[in-house]
């Protein structure tokens, strides 16, 4: 048991194009770059050992970090070998969305679906009788995006059951 809760400091995503994918996020979700991207060789250098051990086999891989709103970091990987575009499955387990938070949710995801991405479901009420809404988009690669139009404490904080 912990006597706080943790902060979340960055989720990573693979893309098969870092370059465009860094400028989609600047200019879809309004992410600022921070570093690189920068090529990093299997095991060459202090950067190339680290990666080598966290990533496993590679030749070369791209890194690009992003910084949001709230200080929650945004890490996009390029590997040397692409294998295609994403297929999030929420019923296997593992990582299957990022969520972002924008009032407009209705601008934002046309915009998202006019910027290569797709407007992936309807927008739902988490809650019937309460202004706290959701949707699902695509990123150009097949990402899952969701859109709340609050935060999470304040969306689901003395809310009980669904």
């Amino acid at each position: 048991m912990h006597d706080y809760p943790r902060g979340m400091a960055h989720v990573g995503v693979t893309v098969p194009d870092i370059d465009g994918a860094m400028a989609w996020y600047e200019d879809v979700l309004g992410f600022e770059p921070v570093m690189g991207p920068l090529e990093i060789d299997h095991g060459e250098e202090h950067i190339g050992r680290l990666c080598a051990d966290v990533l496993g086999e590679f030749d070369t891989v791209r890194i690009g970090h992003m910084a949001t709103g709230n200080q929650v970091g945004f890490e996009l990987f390029e590997f040397d070998a692409d294998r295609g575009e994403a297929d999030p499955d929420p019923r296997e387990p593992g990582y299957f969305h990022v969520c972002v938070i924008d009032p407009e949710i209705e601008a934002l995801a046309e915009e998202i679906d006019a910027a290569g991405g797709e407007h992936h479901t309807e927008i739902w009420r988490l809650f019937p009788d309460q202004e706290y809404r959701m949707t699902y988009c695509k990123d150009p690669w097949g990402n899952l995006l969701e859109i709340y139009t609050h935060g999470h404490e304040r969306i689901y904080a003395n809310q009980g059951e669904y």
